[in-house]
């Protein structure tokens, strides 16, 4: 079996997403996209949201978004609310770099890949809270709406000498909102395609020292049929039953709350919960409840004027339990609880980090799995460097597992700045991932003695910091070994380190000001593909691309958005053969009114010229949609 099958075969099991991540279903047009950035060498002042955004996944401290050497963008809180996304997939779309498969409508699993990778390559973080499952190596992405979502910072590429396991396509981090300011109460309701319905509510602010902000939201939605009509039914794929539409709901609470002890002290804990009841489409399981959890206690402290410490004891959860017309199915429930303490040492003119980390696994199902726990303990150090015209960056990781044995990562960057607003950089890093306890424990073809999986990684960048906003262009090249896959050892299949992919490509990404209007541009060129066969990786395109343009105008706000992209390969949902799924082009507005000066009526037009094109073959996607929300935001 080809790596790129198997891998699709391996997701066929689905236990850490809604439902199984079967397939594509189909539809025409080319990739539309503008390519040409034009950017000026001279340097002037930095626009505000270029100088004051600040981002802290690359290197695990605080840097301003032009500073990291690896390839890195931020999505605002404005960003989101001028979007027309309303859930994490959806919004993680526009983004250079990553490809988002989803099979049906919000709440269905979907997936996320970075730069050709595997979709348990890629590190999620609430928080700083790993949320992932231990059975399946993924984050159930599909499960996290926006509306408690205050900033989303995505660092591409191998960056495990930071994170550890499955950082080898990247880190995507989400940060809840928390409170600040005056003490006031927000909140929006809305409508839209579909029978949805929102109700979302929140409270926060500062009182004196204390800082605190409570969420809550609420949506629902009749939805559509996930699987195309052609296909109903199938064997073992989908049931003459699934032409009905398939409804979704989802509650989201989030808390947090700190207290300032003194000036460089604080205190806080944050929790925030996602809870969706999905049906799906399928001949074994059609509906499930899962609710994703993520809670911390943490320390932020600088105790001394050159030494910032920050001690974290967390646990995220994933919990799914599913089932077919109200039969009881399987349940997985994954808890990781974690220990962590960073430290950020000025030494001379640089800056050095030094960590330690706790994980314990603990993974309850009601399957026969020969083991349902282990720990890992790692311990880390990075220096970085900014002097005149030069960066630098190393760091180095040790993790330890109590299973597979430990995994050393590094990385070393470099860049140099050939006027004020331009910025040559290079780095090479190694990575990992961690067998998952499906590939070490479970109940087909598990194999206890398998190794992680490895990672070599290289990239060259220029980037453009000035009046024009932000851009960056990035070639880079990937290659992964000791990829698990299911070989045939008489009389079964059995988990073996076996396989090699490689990718190379060039990113594009650009946020500035483009004839008055806001604008945002993001465009990659990629050759994902499996070493010993030659053929591209399922479910990857060569080239993909968005952009987007917007504008205030007085009391109006308005944003257009194009996604695009190429065809790529998968497998036929009920044949199982090998196909070409066709590219696509989608057109989405987004258009605000301010009714008064705490009021604003937001429209949200998703697909507007209604095409017809897939994600997983199979599966339908969204056609054309409207939403419509009122809100309430006192300034």
């Amino acid at each position: 079996m080809a790596y790129a099958t198997r891998r699709i075969v391996q997701c066929a099991r689905g236990e850490s997403g809604t439902q199984p991540e079967t397939i594509m279903r189909q539809t025409s047009l080319a990739l539309a996209l503008a390519t040409g950035f034009v950017i000026p060498a001279y340097a002037e002042t930095l626009p505000e949201f270029v100088g004051d955004t600040i981002v802290v996944t690359p290197t695990g401290y605080s840097q301003k978004l032009a500073a990291p050497l690896q390839h890195t963008t931020v999505i605002t809180r404005t960003d989101i609310e001028s979007s027309s996304a309303s859930d994490l997939p959806t919004l993680l779309r526009q983004e250079s770099g990553v490809e988002i498969t989803q099979s049906g409508g919000i709440g269905t699993q979907s997936a996320i890949r970075i730069r050709g990778s595997e979709s348990d390559h890629v590190l999620i973080l609430i928080d700083g809270v790993r949320v992932n499952s231990a059975s399946a190596g993924t984050t159930a992405i599909d499960q996290i709406l926006l509306d408690e979502v205050e900033r989303i910072e995505i660092v591409r590429g191998n960056v495990s000498s930071v994170y550890g396991s499955e950082a080898i396509g990247g880190v995507v981090q989400i940060f809840t909102r928390q409170g600040d300011g005056q003490m006031k109460v927000s909140g929006r309701v809305g409508l839209g395609t579909d029978n949805t319905r929102k109700l979302a509510l929140a409270i926060g602010g500062s009182l004196n020292d204390t800082r605190v902000h409570f969420g809550v939201s609420h949506m629902q939605t009749s939805g559509f049929s996930s699987a195309r009509a052609e296909f109903i039914p199938s064997p073992l794929v989908f049931a003459p039953a699934d032409t009905d539409n398939d409804a979704y709901r989802n509650t989201t609470l989030n808390l947090a709350l700190s207290h300032r002890l003194q000036a460089g002290h604080e205190i806080g804990i944050t929790a925030f919960q996602s809870n969706g009841n999905i049906e799906f489409d399928g001949t074994s399981s059609n509906h499930s409840d899962q609710t994703l959890t993520a809670l911390s206690i943490y320390s932020d402290n600088h105790w001394l004027p050159g030494w910032h410490s920050r001690m974290q004891v967390s646990q995220g959860i994933d919990d799914l339990v599913s089932d077919f017309n109200g039969v009881a199915g399987d349940r997985f429930k994954t808890r990781n609880s974690q220990f962590t303490w960073h430290n950020t040492v000025d030494a001379g003119p640089g800056a050095l980090q030094l960590g330690i980390e706790g994980l314990w696994q603990r993974f309850d199902t009601n399957q026969i799995y020969s083991d349902d726990a282990r720990h890992v303990n790692s311990a880390l150090v990075g220096y970085t460097l900014a002097a005149g015209a030069h960066d630098l960056q190393l760091n180095l990781r040790h993790d330890q597992y109590s299973d597979v044995g430990g995994a050393t990562t590094g990385l070393v960057g470099y860049g140099y700045r050939l006027t004020p607003t331009l910025r040559l950089s290079a780095n090479v890093s190694t990575a990992f991932r961690a067998p998952t306890f499906n590939e070490l424990y479970g109940p087909f073809g598990s194999n206890p003695a398998l190794n992680p999986e490895r990672a070599r990684s290289g990239e060259a960048g220029l980037t453009y910091s000035g009046a024009y906003g932000l851009a960056r262009v990035t070639a880079f090249l990937s290659r992964t070994r000791d990829l698990i896959n299911f070989v045939f050892v008489p009389p079964n299949f059995i988990a073996t380190n076996i396989d090699r992919t490689e990718n190379r490509g060039v990113e594009f990404s650009w946020q500035g000001r483009l004839a008055g209007l806001d604008a945002r541009g993001a465009l990659t060129l990629q050759n994902p593909e499996d070493v010993a066969t030659g053929l591209g990786l399922l479910r990857r395109a060569n080239q993909f691309g968005s952009i987007s343009l917007g504008r205030d105008t007085g009391a109006f706000n308005w944003r257009a958005e194009v996604l695009a992209s190429g065809p790529h390969p998968d497998i036929h949902a009920t044949t199982f053969d090998r196909i070409t799924v066709p590219g696509y082009a989608v057109l989405n507005l987004t258009l605000n009114r301010k009714l008064a000066r705490e009021w604003t009526l937001t429209g949200k037009l998703q697909n507007l010229l209604d095409k017809d094109y897939t994600l997983v073959h199979g599966y339908n996607t969204q056609g054309r949609a409207l939403f419509v929300e009122l809100a309430y935001a006192p300034n």
